[in-house]
């Protein structure tokens, strides 16, 4: 038996998604900060990479979503280095706390404006995109900075 959610229900889990991918992303950016195990740090990015996905996921299946949001990409960096990568993966970190916060004042909102419900969300997967990059380029920076394996 298939239990459908409500809208209400996706939006809190979008909401506790980005609040989790927040919390990795910095794992990764402590890890890439210090210069040093990288694996984890990219154990936490992976991770991190996932509960985005959630997010947007669910944000989708609320109904929060609109063709006409643009995914930003952030300018792609020379060579790597681990502090380049402790900032997007920092970058991400706020850009999730933010959609957080705005999936959690639509939830507050439900009842009450389904406008300002929607438009919340939608400021929220926009800013769940541009997190989304921002990973993508620390994992681009990765795979500069981990050591070839033979």
């Amino acid at each position: 038996m298939s239990t459908k959610h409500s809208k209400k229900e996706h939006l809190e889990a979008a909401a506790s998604h980005h609040e989790q991918a927040a919390q990795y992303h910095r794992g990764a950016a402590r890890h890439f900060e210090a210069g040093k195990d990288y694996a984890h740090a990219a154990h936490q990015a992976m991770v991190a990479h996932g509960h985005t996905l959630h997010a947007i996921d669910q944000a989708h299946a609320a109904g929060a979503h609109s063709a006409s949001t643009p995914q930003a990409t952030p300018a792609s960096t020379g060579p790597g280095t681990s502090s380049e990568a402790a900032k997007h993966h920092t970058a991400a970190a706020e850009l999730h706390d933010q959609a957080a916060q705005h999936m959690r004042h639509a939830l507050k909102l439900f009842d009450q404006d389904r406008s300002a419900v929607a438009h919340d969300a939608q400021l929220a997967l926009s800013l769940a995109l541009r997190a989304l990059s921002h990973g993508n380029e620390a994992a681009r920076l990765f795979v500069k900075l981990a050591p070839a394996e033979a």
